[in-house]
């Protein structure tokens, strides 16, 4: 719900009223991921999704997902992806 906004387990932590070192302890007992990677794809799923479906611009939907500039946006994604955010809406 929070995803476009909030990038980071200690904005979680707040909202959930919990420490952060307790959510990621229960992370490590519930599942194989960290909080952080759930958080990352997440946002990744909802990059592709708009990347695929939408004729935005990159610096657009960086914008909307909390991103403060394209360069953070796009190595955000790549860095998850493999590939810039251009890359691949191109391979659409």
């Amino acid at each position: 719900m929070h995803f476009r906004e909030k990038h980071t387990v200690a904005e979680y932590s707040e909202l959930l009223f919990k420490a952060p070192k307790t959510i990621s302890n229960t992370f490590k007992k519930l599942c194989e991921k960290t909080p952080l990677q759930v958080i990352q794809e997440r946002i990744v799923l909802e990059a592709r999704r708009m990347l695929y479906y939408t004729d935005k611009d990159v610096s657009e939907i960086g914008y909307e997902l909390g991103f403060q500039d394209i360069q953070s946006f796009s190595r955000f994604f790549k860095n998850q992806e493999g590939l810039s955010p251009t890359d691949f809406r191109e391979k659409k």
